[in-house]
C-alpha cells in the first residue's frame, strides 16, 4: 500500500513509552539528540545549531531552548558550553555529567576542537531562577528572567503585554511587603491573569491577597475609606500608560463608591485602582472616536451617542448635557482652536458644569440658602442621597 502523500521527508521514530514517561516535547528532542549522538564515538556529542533547527522545523529557538532546559532539569541531559542558541553548536551528553559554562566568543573553537569535559558535582549546577534563591523583597528595579517571558509567549501572551505589567506587579509586591524566592513564578501567574482579564474585558477572580506571617499588622486587609486617594506611584504608572490625568482623577469617586457598596476588604487598593482605570480607559477610548488630525468645531456639531452613554454611567442626565451643546459649540467656534476629539472635550465640559451645578446654593422651603441636593459626583454624596428619606 503506498504511503500518505504528506510523508515526503524523513520521519521521527518516537517511542510512545518514552513520550508517556518524560513528556511528548521532551521525547521528540531527546530522540533527535540520541540519533545524532549514535553517529559519534566521543563521550560528549556535538550538533550544530542550524542542523538542530532543520531537524525541528516546527519549533522556534525559544521552544527548543525551553525543552532543552526541561531535559536538563529532569537529569536526562547535560551540556558543556553555552546554552542553545548562544553558540554555533551544542556539546551534550546523557545523564547528570555536569555543566561547564564557556564564554560565547569561544563557542566556535569548542565545536571544532573537542575538549575534555570538566565534571562538576551536581550541587554546583546553576539552579533555575526563582527556585533555590534566598527569600528577598521585591525591589523597584526587578525584572523577569528570559525563561519566564518565553513561557508566557508559549501561552499566547505577547512580550509587550508582559513588559507592560511589570510596574503594577512591583507595586503590588511592595504593598504586600513579603519576602519570597519565587517572584518569577508569581509574575507568570499575574500576567496570565491580566491577559485573561483583558481578553474577557472583566475581572473574574477578585480575591483577598495572600497573607504572610512576617508582619501581621502590615498585612491587615481593610475596607476602602471614603477619603481614599491613589498613591503617587499608581498615578505615575497610569500616566506612563498614556491615560489622561483628569480621567484618572474623575475615576476615583466611582472606584470608591463601587467598593464601599460591596464592603470587601483588601490591602492592595492601588493595584485594584490601576486595573479599574485601565479597563475604563479602554472602554472610553474605544467608545469615543479620535480623529488622527486636529480640526475646528463645525457650526452644527453634535456629540456622539456614546457620549451620553458614558455620562449616564456618571448619573448625568442626557437632557442636561444636550442643553450645553449650543454654548459649547459657540465657545470653541469663537476660540478658533483645533482638537483631535471634540467628543472628549464635551465630556470634560459636561462633567465640570454638572459639578458646578451641584455646588450652587439653592433656597429651601424656609428661604434658607443651602447647597444643591447631593448627586453622584462623590462617594460621600452618593451615600447621603441613598440615605435621604426626607421625601
Amino acid at each position: 500500500m503506498p504511503s500518505h502523500p504528506l510523508f515526503t521527508d524523513k520521519t521521527i521514530a518516537l517511542s510512545a513509552t518514552l513520550a508517556a514517561t518524560i513528556g511528548l516535547e521532551e521525547a521528540v528532542l531527546l530522540t533527535i539528540l540520541n540519533d545524532a549522538a549514535s553517529l559519534q564515538s566521543n563521550q560528549w556529542a556535538r550538533l550544530h545549531c542550524q542542523t538542530l533547527r532543520l531537524q525541528l522545523p516546527f519549533w522556534d529557538d525559544v521552544s527548543i531552548r525551553r525543552v532543552l532546559r526541561s531535559l536538563i532539569d529532569k537529569g536526562l541531559l547535560s551540556l558543556q558550553g553555552p546554552m542553545f542558541p548562544d553558540a554555533e553548536g551544542l556539546i551534550f551528553g546523557f545523564g547528570s555529567q555536569g555543566v561547564t559554562e564557556v564564554p560565547a566568543d569561544t563557542s566556535t573553537r569548542a565545536i571544532q576542537q573537542p575538549a575534555q569535559p570538566s565534571v562538576q558535582p551536581a550541587n554546583l549546577v546553576q539552579p533555575m531562577p526563582g527556585q533555590t534563591t534566598p527569600h528577598k523583597p521585591l525591589n523597584g528595579q526587578w525584572q523577569p528572567n528570559e525563561d519566564t517571558l518565553a513561557r508566557l509567549e508559549q501561552h499566547g501572551v505577547p512580550r509587550a503585554f508582559s513588559w507592560a505589567q511589570i510596574d503594577a506587579f512591583i507595586l503590588q509586591g511592595q504593598e504586600q511587603g513579603a519576602n519570597r524566592n519565587d517572584w518569577n513564578t508569581r509574575f507568570f501567574r499575574h500576567v496570565k491573569n491580566q491577559w485573561v482579564f483583558s481578553q474577557n474585558d472583566a475581572q473574574k477572580n477578585a480575591r483577598i491577597p495572600e497573607r504572610t506571617a512576617f508582619n501581621p499588622a502590615q498585612d491587615e486587609a481593610k475596607p476602602i475609606a471614603l477619603n481614599w486617594q491613589p498613591s503617587a506611584d499608581a498615578c505615575q504608572i497610569l500616566g506612563r500608560a498614556g491615560i489622561d490625568p483628569q480621567f484618572i482623577e474623575d475615576a476615583v469617586a466611582e472606584f470608591i463608591l463601587y467598593w464601599s457598596e460591596r464592603g470587601d476588604a483588601f490591602k492592595t487598593w492601588n493595584s485594584k485602582f490601576i486595573q479599574h482605570v485601565r479597563q475604563q480607559w479602554a472602554r472610553y477610548t474605544s467608545a469615543v472616536e479620535h480623529s488622527p488630525l486636529p480640526s475646528r468645531i463645525v457650526d452644527n456639531w453634535q456629540p456622539a451617542a456614546d457620549c451620553f452613554d458614558i455620562l449616564a454611567m456618571g448619573h448625568i442626565p442626557q437632557e442636561f448635557a444636550q442643553n450645553l451643546v449650543p454654548e459649547f459649540v459657540l465657545y470653541w467656534r469663537d476660540s478658533n482652536q483645533v482638537h483631535n476629539s471634540w467628543n472628549s472635550r464635551f465630556l470634560q465640559y459636561v462633567k465640570q458644569q454638572w459639578g458646578k451645578r451641584l455646588a450652587q446654593p439653592v433656597g429651601d422651603a424656609n428661604g434658607q440658602q443651602t447647597t444643591a441636593k447631593p448627586g453622584y459626583t462623590t462617594a460621600e454624596a452618593s451615600i447621603q442621597r441613598l440615605n435621604d428619606t426626607s421625601w
